[in-house]
């Protein structure tokens, strides 16, 4: 699990391609989000890769976010806010950034209203509401995923959504991610520390 922290004083770009490089592997990867940003929107070809990175990729918002630091954080598996946080909006008649449509398409209808007819700051509370943040945490509360997790199936069950499979072909690919995690062994070894007592050794 690798844990780093969004620099805005950086170029975005060059920032957005240091933590793709760090995604490339299957893992973890946790960026905090202190605040920020107040800059043009990276574009769509530049968050795309990041959006298929092989890492999970998990956001930690801690303040106001504007463009593009808010793109970036947006378009991570897993959106996590503490209080205090914000996104700040386009206004209505700007149009909204491709990557920042993205994330409110993968929201819901909701979501993508919220951004394209109102456009004014988004507070915590409707965030989550919308499903533009994923996640509500508390000042103490620890960051996801657990420490000990199994990297295998995190990285599977990510790949699932990501898929956004249904009926025949859903059914189909969980039951091939099924047979491939047992393959690897993790669910004997979440079996054997459970009934041992002790954390898991992935």
């Amino acid at each position: 699990m690798i844990d780093v922290r969004w620099n805005g004083g950086e170029d975005p770009g060059t920032e957005l391609a240091r933590l793709s490089e760090e995604a490339r592997a299957p893992g973890v990867i946790r960026i905090a989000f202190d605040g920020g940003g107040s800059g043009e929107a990276l574009s769509w070809e530049r968050l795309e890769s990041w959006t298929r990175s092989r890492a999970v990729t998990v956001a930690e918002i801690r303040g106001g976010l504007s463009s593009p630091a808010m793109e970036v954080a947006l378009c991570c598996d897993l959106v996590c806010a503490r209080p205090g946080a914000q996104l700040d909006l386009p206004a209505v008649g700007r149009v909204p950034s491709a990557p920042l449509l993205w994330a409110a398409g993968r929201a819901g209808k909701r979501a993508l209203a919220r951004v394209l007819l109102h456009g004014e700051p988004i507070r915590l509370d409707e965030a989550a509401d919308i499903g533009l943040v994923h996640v509500v945490l508390a000042a103490e509360d620890p960051l996801p995923p657990a420490e000990g997790v199994s990297v295998a199936a995190l990285t599977a069950a990510r790949d699932l959504l990501r898929a956004r499979a249904d009926r025949g072909g859903g059914l189909a690919l969980e039951m091939a991610t099924f047979r491939f995690l047992f393959a690897v062994g993790d669910p004997r070894e979440g079996a054997r520390a459970f009934l041992e007592r002790r954390p898991p050794r992935f």
